[in-house]
């Protein structure tokens, strides 16, 4: 199941302090951690629209398959801490090596996502353009 990506999802692995600490780092026009959010997952749909198997897709951009999500947020928490310049510990270079890991056996297609599990056969998977087969209307009687 697909759903959409938010703030608690990175709280979860960054502390409150930590991600203040990253909105106050520099002037930001809009939201840097909405933006960065985003950013992630364009990232990880991005993977998955790459990658050899084929998984249907939610249609909003800010979701992604419940299995991808704490990877997703282990990728954005060591992103953003040296973004700041903030050391990174063991643990948490740990977690962003195994979410690319995750990332490049999707590319490989060696592991697939959940589908978003919508059941209407005509949405499109994974970004790939859909084509009809007309074969039949231009039979004569």
């Amino acid at each position: 199941m697909w759903r959409k990506v938010h703030e608690a999802d990175l709280n979860a692995s960054l502390s409150l302090a930590e991600i203040d600490a990253f909105r106050k780092s520099a002037d930001f026009e809009h939201d840097p951690v909405e933006s960065q959010i985003r950013q992630v997952c364009s990232y990880v749909r991005g993977i998955i629209r790459s990658a050899p198997s084929r998984v249907r897709m939610a249609q909003d951009e800010d979701w992604l398959p419940e299995s991808l999500i704490s990877p997703a947020m282990a990728k954005l928490r060591f992103d953003l801490l040296t973004r700041m310049n903030l050391p990174v510990n063991e643990s948490r270079t740990k977690a962003y090596d195994k979410a690319e890991e995750l990332f490049d056996k999707i590319r490989r297609g060696e592991f697939v996502p959940e589908s978003d599990g919508v059941e209407d056969a005509s949405q499109d998977v994974s970004g790939a353009p859909a084509y009809g087969n007309d074969a039949h209307s231009h039979l004569l009687d």
